[in-house]
Parts: structure tokens; C-alpha cells; sequence
């Protein structure tokens, strides 16, 4: 997958109800093509912000105090572990065992660890978020590895699902109340299978 956001200007999309399975679905299928939406640092940084692993000032330091050098390394980082929680959700969905070089690389990300937590408001109460602190490189993927941690320790592994759609590579953790979720989203997919599943009986009804 090469086609870099910038490109398509296709917006990030945050249909997975966690982190990571939101940061797997950067890459995506559009049109039939396999597209992905991280091109470059500036795109990393611009989902890292979307997705409230940093906040304005951090993604300012990022992309305005650092060398281009520490900026490549960045997106390199981010790519990698990208491909490490693809293939751990991959085999989640599979129930397969995690691989240990998934949980190694998560560990040593969480090494890098310059931050502390904070206790943040939502909707549906108090969370806790970590907070990376920008000027310390290492860092910057940090509160990324503490979602994959959660996961792993707290989330029921059973929830995390790929789309029902076979030409879909997205995936989500099911909170529905009776953990019915077939699809990514209505809009990009259950609508459009379910149109061509009754197509289908249509065309195959016989004719008096």
C-alpha cells in the first residue's frame, strides 16, 4: 500500500471504538484499491492528534522542532508497530495465540516511557490518559503501546472483530449490547452488502 493520504485527501476514519484497531484501519480499501492513509510523518502526527494520543502543542513540537531525520525515524516507528498490532489483531480474531515479538515490541515501547498519567473527563466519566511529553523523542508512541497494553490486560479479545465484508480490511471491538456488529460501519459497508445479498435473491428467485 503506497498511496499516501495527502494524495486522496481521504479523511481518517475512527470506526473501530479503540486506538489501536483505529490505527490498524489507516490502511483501508478505497474503490477497490488497497490505499494508505499514513504518507509521512505529518500524516502519523495529524491521526496521533485526531485520535488524542497528543495534544496541539506535542504535534507543534513534532512537526516544527525536530530534525527531518528524527521525523523520518517517527513515521518509521509508527509504521512498524502499525504492521506489529495488524498481525496481533489478525491472530486475535483468529484465536490464535499473540506472537511474543508483538508483546516485545509493545514492552519496549513502554520502556520509552517519559510522561505521566492524568485523570480526564468524558462522556461516559473518568479515564485515564496518559500524557507523552513532545520533547522527549522516544516518547511520542507511547500512550499508542499503553492502548495495545489495555487490550491485551482489560478488553475482551473476543470483541476485537474484522469487517464482515470479505473485499474489507478494516477491523473494531464490538461494544454492542448483544455483540451483533457485523461491519465496520453501515455507511462504508453493511449497507452495500446487504443491498447486493437482496440483489442477489432477487436474481435468483425463479420466474413464472
Amino acid at each position: 500500500m503506497t498511496t499516501g493520504r495527502a494524495q486522496l485527501r481521504q479523511p481518517f476514519l475512527f470506526v473501530g471504538n479503540h486506538p489501536c484497531l483505529d490505527f490498524i484501519n489507516t490502511q483501508m480499501i478505497v474503490r477497490g484499491n488497497p490505499t494508505d492513509l499514513l504518507g509521512g510523518c505529518e500524516d502519523l502526527v495529524a491521526w496521533l492528534l485526531q485520535a488524542h494520543m497528543v495534544d496541539k502543542v506535542q504535534a507543534a513540537v513534532v512537526m516544527t522542532q525536530w530534525s527531518h531525520k528524527d521525523q523520518e525515524q517517527l513515521f518509521e516507528q509508527g509504521i512498524r508497530f502499525r504492521g506489529t498490532l495488524r498481525e496481533m489483531t489478525k491472530r486475535i480474531v483468529a484465536r490464535k495465540s499473540i506472537p511474543h515479538s508483538a508483546v516485545e515490541f509493545i514492552n519496549q515501547v513502554l520502556s520509552r516511557c517519559p510522561g505521566y498519567p492524568q485523570l480526564v473527563y468524558t462522556k461516559g466519566g473518568y479515564t485515564r490518559q496518559f500524557q507523552s511529553q513532545a520533547a522527549q523523542k522516544d516518547g511520542i508512541l507511547v500512550p499508542l503501546a499503553e492502548a495495545a497494553s489495555d487490550l491485551l490486560c482489560s478488553g475482551k479479545l473476543s470483541l476485537v472483530k474484522k469487517c464482515g465484508n470479505p473485499s474489507c480490511i478494516l477491523y473494531f471491538y464490538d461494544t454492542t449490547k448483544n455483540h451483533a456488529r457485523n461491519w465496520c460501519s453501515m455507511q462504508l459497508c453493511g449497507n452495500r452488502i446487504k443491498v447486493a445479498a437482496h440483489y442477489q435473491r432477487k436474481r435468483n428467485m425463479p420466474t413464472v
